[in-house]
């Protein structure tokens, strides 16, 4: 589903800040660990794919927020209704990454059974991007699941004034009685502050605690 509504910015809240900061290209990131303790148990005691629970969520919790859902169409500033995720995948055999993405995300059990289908019919691909055209309404997510990283940073210097939400998630660790995963988030400072930031990271510490 790709609806949208065209931004009026004559009557936009936040007009000046978008207009400040598309003229600056400013964008900022943030790494957060969440406690993935009682989302790790479930995923066993399912027998579910943890990244495919991890993008249900984190693609559940940014859709809760109306500035993550922003983003240029036509050279308008638009709101999409929903957001559908973009993720990464390895393959064994070349050690390297391509992107998949999913769409009608109605509950984490049917997108862990799309995402296994998915993985299993490009197990072997050599394209980056071997699906067909990608939506343009997505949210990009991206797995290094060998590390337990700080901090994480990206820079897409290729375009310009881009407010599509890059999530970067890392491997889950032990620290102390929990299993911390670190998650970082580049967002542009145009459509997004630390305070939506901050809600999105709250709403996924509460979604991974279901």
């Amino acid at each position: 589903m790709s609806n949208y509504q065209v931004i009026d910015l004559e009557s936009f809240p936040r007009r000046n800040y978008y207009e400040y900061f598309m003229a600056t290209d400013t964008t900022f990131e943030m790494t957060v660990k969440i406690d993935v303790s009682r989302a790790v148990e479930k995923c066993i005691d399912e027998s579910i794919s943890f990244y495919a629970y991890s993008i249900f969520n984190l693609t559940k919790s940014v859709n809760k927020i109306p500035n993550l859902r922003y983003a240029h169409k036509n050279q308008q500033l638009v709101e999409w209704q929903e957001l559908v995720p973009t993720f990464t995948n390895f393959n064994q055999e070349t050690e390297l990454f391509y992107s998949l993405w999913l769409e009608e995300l109605t509950d984490y059990k049917s997108v862990d059974c799309e995402y296994k289908k998915l993985i299993k019919d490009y197990a072997n691909t050599t394209d980056i991007a071997p699906m067909e055209e990608v939506p343009p309404n997505v949210v990009n997510i991206s797995s290094i699941p060998w590390m337990h990283f700080e901090h994480f940073s990206s820079h897409a210097g290729a375009i310009k004034n881009n407010l599509t939400p890059m999530i970067t998630i890392g491997r889950y660790e032990k620290v102390g009685s929990q299993l911390l995963l670190p998650v970082n988030i580049k967002v542009h400072h145009a459509t997004v502050d630390g305070y939506h930031v901050s809600l999105f990271f709250d709403i996924l510490q509460r979604e991974m605690n279901r």
